[in-house]
């Protein structure tokens, strides 16, 4: 069952990568039965995003959106952590304030498009070969 779970996900975010499309965070919780607990599913969600690409080339998690079009907090944590150089610009000398917005959407945006040219790259790799 395990297994299988995990290639859902994986299938979920391909699925999503190859439209240059999104997973909202209702599609993705719909692959677990009720019982699962949050944490067991944002482990998987990111095991399987790892298992597609490493995330500091490609984060395939970004793709999950609320309804506002937006990743979860989750994603700006590992965005953070994984390019802190990146996340850490746009807020100069007081790099404790929140995100703005504008800074949320073009983190967001940023990554997906990594996503989207990592997946391009990989099926343009798998029709020559």
């Amino acid at each position: 069952m395990s297994k299988e779970l995990d290639e859902k996900v994986e299938r979920l975010l391909r699925r999503a990568a190859s439209r240059r499309g999104l997973v909202s965070y209702g599609a993705f919780h719909a692959l677990f039965a009720q019982s699962v607990p949050l944490h067991e599913r944002y482990e998987k969600l990111e095991a399987a995003a790892a298992a597609l690409c490493e995330p500091r080339v490609a984060d395939y998690a970004s793709l999950l959106a609320t309804a506002s079009g937006l990743p979860g907090p989750d994603f700006y944590l590992r965005f953070r952590r994984l390019h802190a150089e990146r996340y850490y610009a746009p807020l100069g000398a007081d790099r404790n304030r929140m995100l703005k917005l504008v800074e949320k959407r073009q983190f967001a945006s940023e990554e997906r498009e990594r996503v989207y040219d990592h997946y391009r790259s990989t099926a343009e790799v798998a029709v020559l070969a």
